[in-house]
Order: structure tokens, then C-alpha cells, then sequence
């Protein structure tokens, strides 16, 4: 994707960065157990669509040529380019489709504290950042690009899994649970009621439910014991290095 200059948009409001905190874990089964009976009684499944309730994400993460977002991972200030979009399904065994929600998102991570700006884009738009084509320069995901630290980009690496979300009254406290992780190359199209599974599969995670915390402010006192139980669980591995890992393992050349 070109870069696109760096300009004023006067007559647009600046995207504006949320900041929370977040840990990832990996836990056993025995352990995923107790930390749900832990947070039952203080939160409650999450439907974005109740006439879809089996819910997958599909994250394509972009980079730049020299893998400059990849190589912050370990750098103590990771950077993240995503687009985000959402699938469903009204039962497990049917196959989910792209529900027509779909973000572009910069995500910055220092330790535990996260500063993510989410942008809402169009089909059109979608299209053009899984082809690697220029942008409108007034466009949404032109506007966030100018935000990026490192640019040119391109798409490299989807994520696809399924996502059961709990979440507080407030939503100030969002816990996820991620299954079937897979990697596939990037798809071409984003048409909302398309088929979402990926068919370019370059991968698979380790068959563990990915438990991702995420909370406002301070963290209660309930989260806290809670988390408690977690912490020998504890991952910095992101659902972006591993996918790019296991892209790049599957483009090398056989002898």
C-alpha cells in the first residue's frame, strides 16, 4: 500500500486513541475452568449480534516491506496496523459468514497498558487494503495511516478464531476467549454476507483457548484474585508474531 502524505484534515475530527490495560494468557483447562467460576457472578456473555451468536474474527495485519511492525514485538513498545472484521454463524455447524462490520486499527502496547485507535471502514476501502491499494486521502483508513509510525504497508498474515466475549455492566472490564486459531494469507475481498473462513491456511496455534483480559482504570479487586490464578499462565506471545512465524516457516523454500 503507498504511503499517503502526511496532511491536515481540518474538517475531520482526529481519531481519538482508547487506553486500557491488558494480559494474555494461555491457561489449562483446569485453570480456564476456575478463572470462569471466578468472574461469573461479576460478568456476562456479550452478543454483537444476537441473530448471529457464534462469533469469529478475521484480523489481517499489515507491515511494511522490512517487517518493521514485527520487529517491534520484543521491543518493549510494540506497534500493531490491523483490519478487523467480524463473522457469525446462528449455529456452530454453520458456516460463518462477514457480518459487514469492519475497523482499522493501530494498536500501541507498553507492558500491560494498551492505547488502541479504532477506526470504522467501508467495503470499498476493506478492498483496497487487503489489494495494497492507495487510498482516498480524506478516507478513514487514510487518516489512520497518517497516524502510523512505520509506512509503506501491506497486508501479510490473517488470524481467523472464534471469540466468546464476556464483559461487565459498565463494559469496563472485557475478558475474551479465542479458539481455533489459524493463520491463512490474506483474502481479496471483505463483501459483507461472504463466506468468512479462510481457505489459504499457512498454520495452525497450538489447540489452547487464548484468554485475553482487558480493563479501564484500576483493575477491581474481583479481577485482581481472579487473575491471580492465571498468572503461571501468563503469554506475550501475540496472535501477530505467530502468524507471521508461521507465514514466513511456510514460504521457505523446500530442499
Amino acid at each position: 500500500m503507498t504511503a499517503t502524505a502526511r496532511v491536515q484534515d481540518e474538517d475531520r475530527p482526529a481519531p481519538t486513541a482508547e487506553q486500557d490495560r491488558e494480559r494474555r494468557f494461555q491457561p489449562s483447562r483446569e485453570a480456564l475452568a476456575s478463572f470462569l467460576g471466578a468472574v461469573q457472578g461479576w460478568t456476562s456473555r456479550h452478543l454483537y449480534d444476537p441473530g448471529l451468536p457464534v462469533a469469529y474474527t478475521r484480523t489481517t495485519y499489515l507491515d511494511t516491506d522490512g517487517l518493521d511492525f514485527l520487529g517491534t514485538c520484543h521491543s518493549g513498545q510494540a506497534e500493531r496496523l490491523r483490519l478487523r472484521e467480524y463473522a457469525g454463524a446462528a449455529h456452530p455447524a454453520e458456516a460463518p459468514v462477514l457480518t459487514g462490520k469492519r475497523f482499522l486499527e493501530l494498536k500501541r502496547n507498553h507492558g500491560e497498558r494498551r492505547t488502541k485507535v479504532r477506526l470504522p471502514i467501508t467495503e470499498a476501502e476493506a478492498r483496497e487494503v487487503l489489494n495494497g491499494q492507495p487510498l482516498p486521502v480524506d478516507g478513514a483508513a487514510a487518516r489512520l495511516l497518517r497516524q502510523a509510525s512505520l509506512t509503506p504497508v501491506r497486508p501479510w498474515v490473517t488470524a481467523w478464531y472464534r471469540r466468546t466475549t464476556l464483559a461487565t455492566v459498565s463494559c469496563d472490564v472485557r475478558i475474551t476467549l479465542d479458539e481455533g486459531l489459524v493463520f491463512a494469507r490474506p483474502p481479496d475481498t471483505s463483501s459483507d454476507g461472504a463466506l468468512a473462513v479462510p481457505t489459504r491456511l499457512v498454520g495452525r496455534a497450538p489447540p489452547a483457548t487464548v484468554v485475553e483480559v482487558k480493563w479501564k482504570r484500576d483493575a477491581p479487586s474481583w479481577l485482581e484474585e481472579a487473575l491471580w490464578g492465571l498468572s503461571s499462565h501468563e503469554t506475550a506471545a501475540s496472535k501477530f508474531e505467530q502468524g507471521m512465524r508461521a507465514l514466513l516457516e511456510d514460504a521457505r523454500p523446500t530442499k
